[in-house]
């Protein structure tokens, strides 16, 4: 007798990418042991319907005295086969209607299995664009703070030029300044002993 199949679902984020093609896997499975059990059933029928030609033919040669008893047990071993083909078809509907069902079951397992993958696919998806934009954003800030870095830099060697020349201009102006005073003294004194002279 075929054996049921048992549907196992994988639960949990890392086994949700597998389980869409183990669900059609298992599916296909279960879709070929009904039509086997099909063809069983058919089977069973050809033979059920030869048996009841068979118990036909006998009971045509049952009026012959003789072979009475025979026919009569072998009748009866032929109804106990009949009987138990008829149990064992009763038997298979129901595993039959148990594996359609089963099959229904995994259809819907896998195309909820299918959506949840999709919907996770999605999720990275709109997750991966969002850092590719903020990625992006901070490139460019990272340029720009290059590009201000740089623009400081350069301020900063203008000013230094900028000073060492005042620096400079400061000294040369002190140098003038003493040179002039002491100048000027020179000709206070000389004004001095020109009035003196005279």
């Amino acid at each position: 007798m075929p054996k049921i199949t048992c549907v196992y679902v994988p639960t949990g984020a890392a086994r949700k990418a597998s389980s869409t093609t183990f669900y059609l896997i298992e599916q296909e499975q279960q879709l070929n042991q009904v039509e086997k059990l099909k063809l069983q059933l058919q089977m069973m029928t050809n033979d059920r319907n030869e048996l009841r030609e068979f118990l036909a033919h006998y009971n045509n040669e049952l009026n012959n005295s003789t072979l009475y008893s025979q026919h009569l047990s072998e009748q009866t071993q032929l109804k106990e086969k009949v009987r138990i083909l008829l149990d064992d078809k009763k038997k298979l509907q129901g595993e039959q209607i148990l594996l359609q069902e089963s099959c229904e079951e995994a259809k819907r397992l896998g195309e909820e299995a299918h959506e949840k993958i999709y919907d996770l696919w999605t999720r990275q998806l709109q997750e991966h664009q969002t850092l590719e934009e903020n990625l992006q954003s901070l490139l460019k800030q990272k340029e720009l703070l290059t590009r201000q870095r740089d623009l400081a830099l350069k301020l900063q060697h203008h000013f230094t030029v900028s000073q060492m020349r005042f620096e400079n201009l400061q000294v040369e102006l002190e140098q003038t300044t003493a040179q002039e005073e002491s100048l000027l003294q020179k000709e206070l004194l000389v004004q001095k002993h020109y009035v003196l002279g005279k």
